[in-house]
């Protein structure tokens, strides 16, 4: 192989492990991102579910206490 060619290999080498790198990177970068939301998310749960207990908790004695009465015909 003439020295131009083994230039070329190595820059060609040079700038793949220097993508792959980035990529790898951009893979982390996800990862953490995921993390993240996944915790968000688990916090978002479980505050819909202590907010359901406590409406449910509301609305049992609401409804109990007052008469139903039907809608008004017009």
């Amino acid at each position: 192989m003439d020295p131009s060619g083994v230039l070329l290999a190595l820059e060609e080498q040079k700038k793949w492990r220097e993508r792959r790198h980035r990529i790898e990177e951009r893979i982390k970068q996800l990862g953490r991102r995921k993390a993240y939301l996944e915790r968000e998310l688990e916090r978002t749960r479980k505050k819909v579910s202590d907010y359901n207990a406590m409406l449910a908790g509301l609305k049992g004695p609401l409804l109990r206490d007052r008469a139903i009465s039907p809608p008004a015909n017009r």
